[in-house]
């Protein structure tokens, strides 16, 4: 008898053990793989706002201030151009000097002002991109302009929303069950968080940014007299939720995003909890609960402080500790986060 002959094969039984065993192998390892698929995201994430606080610092080593958002309000102030925002300001310090130079800061719009071909907000800045913040697209459906996923902070503010969204009801934070009205008019919590923060100057206005349609802003950071490493100076955001960003990174009605809702807010459709509440939505009217941050890591999100360090920040944080890293002189302690 030839050896072919006496060589055994496999039965079918042993064949569908096999393939079982390979699948339960796949199963287990799937989410390890994507947990370390998320973690290098995260990461980069987390890279990419070391880079755009170096970049901070360099602006305000060179101008003594951070830089501003100005909405055109069809005015002249001093400042060049209209639609002049943060996230254009610091194009020079993070490799971008040839978009930088190509823009006519003449122009009555920046936004749309053409470079290369394209329009400013056509650009798509890596930098400006977590690789984790995926599902809505790079670009906005309806203009086409280049999305981002950071946005500067006007801090603690009183951004109330009498038609849409009561913070105060559905999110617990001010004026409703903070306690603390520190001068008797029963609505701020640090004496600047009732003033809108497109008015008024800097002493009225929470965080290190203002939203510019009014009085543009930028603080010192010598004005941050609770301490660069107890101020957010931006943080992660989702356009996608939010109506108001049709134009992108290079608008700046886009960027005036605030700690007074809470983190990873549900304001996104297909998020758990979406359309359960009055605020959970992202209809016009609640352009106040639209404006937090938020991103897509699972329990929070990341954020760039004044020291130029980057931090994760649980959803979860005590809502007083929270505000307060947004303002940048309370002069509260802050907790633990």
């Amino acid at each position: 008898m030839s050896f072919r002959s006496l060589r055994k094969a496999f039965t079918l039984i042993e064949l569908l053990v096999v393939i079982a065993i390979i699948a339960v192998l796949i199963a287990l390892l799937l989410p390890a793989v994507q947990q370390a698929r998320e973690a290098a995201r995260r990461t980069q994430c987390k890279n990419n706002l070391k880079q755009l606080g170096l970049a901070m610092h360099n602006y305000h080593d060179t101008f003594n201030m951070l830089p501003i958002n100005k909405y055109d309000a069809g005015y002249t102030d001093g400042y060049r151009g209209n639609n002049l925002c943060v996230l254009i300001g610091i194009l020079p310090y993070i490799d971008q000097a040839p978009l930088y130079n190509g823009i006519n800061f003449l122009s009555a719009n920046l936004t749309l002002e053409p470079v290369n071909g394209k329009r400013v907000c056509d650009h798509l800045i890596t930098s400006y991109i977590c690789p984790s913040d995926t599902g809505g697209g790079d670009k906005d459906p309806s203009t086409g302009a280049a999305r981002c996923s950071y946005a500067p902070s006007i801090g603690a503010q009183q951004i109330q929303s009498n038609a849409g969204c009561n913070l105060a009801t559905w999110a617990g934070t001010y004026p409703a069950g903070m306690g603390l009205d520190n001068d008797g008019d029963g609505e701020d919590p640090f004496n600047r968080g009732n003033v809108r923060s497109d008015y008024g100057n800097g002493g009225q206005i929470s965080g290190p940014f203002g939203r510019g349609y009014f009085s543009p802003y930028g603080a010192k950071f010598s004005q941050l007299s609770d301490g660069t490493s107890n101020t957010i100076l931006m943080g992660e955001i989702l356009m996608e939720c939010n109506l108001y960003s049709p134009w992108g990174w290079a608008w700046p009605e886009s960027l005036w995003y605030a700690t007074t809702a809470p983190i990873n807010f549900p304001t996104c459709p297909g998020q758990p909890g979406y359309e359960s509440n009055p605020c959970f939505s992202n209809n016009g009217n609640n352009w106040n609960a639209t404006f937090g941050f938020k991103s897509k890591h699972v329990g929070g999100a990341q954020f760039l402080l004044g020291d130029g360090s980057v931090r994760f920040i649980g959803q979860n944080i005590d809502r007083l500790t929270y505000a307060r890293l947004g303002d940048k002189a309370d002069g509260g302690v802050i907790g633990d986060f």
